[in-house]
């Protein structure tokens, strides 16, 4: 199966090294203005615009990993070519362009795949089949605790915290729960770094969610984290509680006078996903070849980021939005 991959930045490297560990995919093309040939390996073609390798018919995939404000083009443009795509997030800016690429997957019987990886992390995926003995959930709690702060670059460019960073705390109460749609919304957002405000965004936020069943929502996150990446679950049902900690380095503990010293949390998400990166490249592959053409579904897509959009408009208004009213229309 041969591929192209759109961006060779920090995703893309991911992507690229899990290719490299998979057998019967070969990395054709990578499509990035940013580089030189002497930078990247011989192996593959690098091209500075995608559309000499949309006319390869051996070509049968594309991975979008560019800058968000690129992503819809690059989508579409590989649909509308007949290739298979796997993006990260996300398809879109709106809920019309979500919809555009889902619609002309669908046409083209093409599989349409996004890069939610802790859908495919082995922690994440226990828990959820702890689900059913947990009886009604009544409430989740999510830290989730980036490190280190991106560039400031990069979040000029990133869609702001609710869509480059909570979308993923948003995807697992998809994953976990379904196409659920929340009664309400509430956010408390605060830049504590005076560039990021600048750009009117936040770096720290708490979000609230209630649902008509009583289910609340706890979900707190921060650009970066002093002691390491973050990233905690807990379920608190009738029956019990589910909890997914974070992963430490090793699990060595050390007792002695001074007391008690174990290794640190992952410093950053590539050592904490490491293998979540891996499977679900082989996901998308395996869904080519099975025809399961979608590892997130249409709709679950938009409630992702119809939350994310109501968390950012109750952060910057201050106010609870009325989800049912104000976004369910979308949906």
């Amino acid at each position: 199966m041969n591929v192209c991959i759109v961006g060779l930045g920090r995703a893309g490297r991911f992507h690229l090294h899990s290719i490299q560990q998979i057998a019967g995919v070969q990395l054709k093309y990578v499509v990035d203005p940013g580089l030189e040939q002497t930078e990247v390996s011989d192996e593959y073609k690098l091209l500075s615009d995608i559309e000499v390798a949309l006319q390869d018919d051996d070509l049968d995939a594309v991975i979008v990993s560019c800058p968000t404000g690129f992503h819809y083009e690059y989508i579409r443009r590989s649909l509308k070519a007949g290739k298979h795509v796997f993006a990260e997030k996300p398809l879109g800016k709106t809920v019309d362009e979500i919809k555009t690429c889902f619609q002309l997957a669908a046409d083209q019987n093409l599989a349409l795949y996004l890069g939610f990886q802790r859908r495919y992390d082995q922690n994440f995926q226990a828990l959820k089949a702890e689900l059913p003995a947990l009886g009604q959930i009544r409430t989740i709690k999510t830290s989730s605790r980036d490190n280190p702060k991106p560039s400031l670059d990069y979040l000029r460019i990133s869609g702001n915290i609710f869509h480059d960073m909570l979308i993923h705390d948003f995807d697992m109460l998809q994953f976990l729960l379904g196409t659920k749609m929340p009664r309400s919304v509430f956010a408390y957002g605060h830049a504590y770094d005076p560039e990021i405000a600048a750009m009117q965004d936040f770096d720290t936020v708490l979000v609230t969610l209630q649902y008509d069943d009583g289910l609340m929502v706890s979900i707190d996150t921060s650009r970066i984290a002093a002691y390491g990446y973050d990233q905690r679950l807990e379920l608190f049902g009738e029956n019990g509680m589910a909890i997914a900690e974070n992963v430490r380095n090793t699990s060595v503990q050390i007792h002695n006078a001074q007391g008690l010293h174990q290794s640190p949390i992952n410093y950053s998400f590539p050592t904490r996903y490491q293998a979540a990166y891996k499977l679900e490249m082989e996901a998308f592959f395996d869904g080519i070849r099975h025809r399961i053409l979608n590892n997130v579904s249409l709709k679950e897509c938009l409630l992702g980021h119809l939350i994310a959009d109501a968390g950012y408009l109750s952060a910057t208004e201050n106010r609870v939005i009325d989800f049912p009213t104000e976004f369910g229309k979308y949906l």
